[in-house]
């Protein structure tokens, strides 16, 4: 079997976040599975740098592919036909909206041309000229057999079976994240590309409920559900000093300073930084150190975000580093008081795992999704009320209390959770392949 795995779908996966940490971990490990032959990372052309590491430690079974820009009238022409497509998106939603929607001709029409719009654009994208074509030919001519569509903006069509990630649908859930006048196209384009794979994947019972079935509508029959796995780069949680001292670990950056709080994530609104910093003057007042706030991700602070620090009087306590390698943000977990995930919305988090696997003690939102990732820590992790700034004091107030306790009894829970190995995982998903692939040769038979 080989197995494709689409890594440019606008950028190119970096292991500098969530889906990219999926992607490159399922790549590895999938190199390692005797039931894979070879594995192909489809990334953008001049990123070869991106996926070097991956390929290298895929023993010969990885390679990577470029795509290179398309020519400039095909992009004139795919950006004509989102236009096209926003705007049928758009009415058809205001049909539904009005009551109108109900198989009525006028609504058939516009499903009519947006599937005839979404078929054009598969077509421009099919045009796209990539370094090693035959990887995206049929498999009987040396493609794959199963492309792995980690994200939904994958539009292009396939010739051989195709897992879409959904990871969540949190756009149409929180304000700001798509354009509004893009909301309706979005949701469309998602249900275009779930409907389009042979098979959906997520990584969470709550996401496949609450957000593939109940948001996107899909059958629930279509997806499969396979739990993540600990990021193996990152982690040597109970190792002696001296076995840490073998490797050469990179400084802090100057700016960061202990005690702090750590948060690795994208500044976008449900990830819900301002809670953090609205907690600052709260965390002060219970005699606790002096907490700076570091965050990674992006760069530089949105300005919302700086006006309230300053309005609060704890800018020079809040930091922003931008994207970090890997080897920093190690040492970043190694050294916080604590790493806090305040997000209303998530699939699961590497950022906990990831802390977890270092020994930084670690305090998450409650919502359904962490709740279910973490659950095996029972009363060691501290569930907050992401909407509370008191609940959020409280939660990280009793970790920095007693550190070295709140440390041993997450380990203890954290043991679980790492004793999944993303061998496991990979050969879930391998199995989940195999069903994709019967699936698609049965239906080129019909």
């Amino acid at each position: 079997m080989k197995v494709g795995v689409w890594c440019a779908y606008g950028k190119t996966l970096s292991l500098t976040d969530g889906i990219g940490v999926f992607a490159h971990c399922l790549a590895k490990y999938l190199a390692h599975s005797p039931r894979v032959n070879g594995v192909v990372l489809a990334i953008h052309a001049g990123d070869e740098e991106v996926v070097a590491e991956t390929v290298a430690a895929g023993g010969g079974k990885i390679q990577s592919v470029s795509l290179q820009t398309l020519s400039f009238t095909q992009r004139w022409r795919r950006k004509r036909l989102r236009w096209r497509h926003r705007s049928l998106s758009n009415r058809l939603a205001m049909l539904g909206c009005s009551g109108e929607l109900g198989g009525g001709p006028r609504a058939e029409r516009l499903a009519a041309q947006l599937n005839e719009t979404e078929a054009l654009t598969a077509q421009v994208l099919a045009q796209q000229p990539v370094s090693a074509p035959s990887v995206v030919a049929d498999p009987a001519s040396g493609g794959c057999d199963i492309w792995v569509l980690p994200h939904v903006s994958v539009e292009r069509a396939f010739p051989s079976a195709t897992l879409v990630m959904i990871h969540d649908m949190v756009p149409l859930r929180e304000r700001g994240l798509v354009k509004p006048h893009d909301l309706a196209s979005f949701r469309r384009r998602s249900q275009a590309v779930a409907n389009r794979s042979t098979l959906i994947g997520c990584m969470s019972e709550t996401i496949r409920d609450g957000d593939i079935v109940g948001l996107l509508g899909c059958p629930a029959a279509k997806v499969r559900v396979v739990p993540p796995a600990v990021p193996d780069d990152i982690g040597f949680a109970g190792a002696s000093d001296a076995a840490r001292s073998v490797t050469a670990e990179p400084p802090l950056p100057e700016s960061v300073k202990a005690p702090y709080l750590l948060y690795p994530a994208a500044f976008r609104s449900y990830k819900n930084h301002e809670l953090l910093i609205a907690s600052l003057p709260l965390l002060d007042a219970q005699g606790l150190p002096r907490l700076q706030l570091v965050f990674t991700g992006e760069a530089p602070l949105p300005k919302d975000l700086a006006e309230r620090a300053a309005a609060l009087g704890v800018t020079d306590r809040v930091v922003t580093l931008g994207r970090v390698d890997r080897s920093v943000l190690e040492q970043l977990y190694r050294s916080a008081a604590a790493t806090v995930v305040p997000s209303r919305h998530e699939q699961g988090s590497f950022p906990v795992l990831e802390a977890l696997a270092c020994g930084c003690p670690v305090a998450v939102s409650d919502i359904p999704s962490l709740r279910e990732a973490f659950g095996p820590l029972t009363r060691a992790m501290p569930f907050f009320d992401p909407a509370s700034p008191a609940s959020f004091v409280e939660a990280v107030a009793g970790l920095l209390r007693d550190p070295q306790a709140a440390r041993a009894a997450q380990a203890t829970g954290f043991r679980e959770l790492r004793g999944r190995s993303w061998s496991e995982a990979a050969d879930e998903w391998v199995d989940v392949f195999v069903e994709a692939i019967r699936i698609h040769e049965q239906a080129a038979t019909e």
